[in-house]
């Protein structure tokens, strides 16, 4: 009999998935790359990360009803890639503290109100999209990026 995961587990896991993924992708970018930007007007790859990283605030400071918490953009990719993975602690922690009943609780998102379940799920696809990115960026930049998921979680 398989184990079967809760819905918070089933959130985090999918959350963990591409985030895993991410850390994995921006410790090959290179410094030299880091205000590279794939057209005028767009995000330069270390504000595609900081984007990345601090953006899961926005979602939970919906669900909160509270101002989100944005972080100064780095100036390196060095300190993009510290930004990433000090904001993957912090967020990591949040999924896991929602219960399931929290879960089911409603919140209101671009003047949307549903179950907060829903709004991690566009979390997570807001996380998929500008990773994707990133993994074109890499690409552009020489780099060979890994598998689009950690399967391993």
């Amino acid at each position: 009999m398989k184990n079967e995961l809760t819905t918070t587990q089933q959130v985090m896991k999918r959350w963990k998935m591409h985030r895993n993924a991410l850390q994995e992708l921006v410790a090959l970018l290179p410094e030299s790359g880091g205000t590279w930007r794939p057209w005028d007007g767009g995000m330069t790859t270390i504000e595609l990360i900081h984007h990345l990283a601090m953006t899961p605030d926005f979602f939970f400071a919906a669900i909160e009803s509270r101002d989100m918490i944005v972080p100064p953009v780095p100036s390196t990719i060095s300190e993009a890639r510290e930004l990433l993975q000090q904001l993957t602690v912090k967020h990591e922690q949040k999924l896991a503290s929602y219960s399931e009943s929290d879960l089911q609780q409603d919140a209101t998102i671009f003047e949307n109100v549903e179950p907060i379940v829903e709004v991690l799920h566009r979390l997570i696809g807001h996380e998929a999209h500008h990773k994707g990115q990133l993994f074109v960026y890499a690409r552009m930049l020489g780099v060979t990026p890994p598998f689009y998921v950690d399967l391993s979680v």
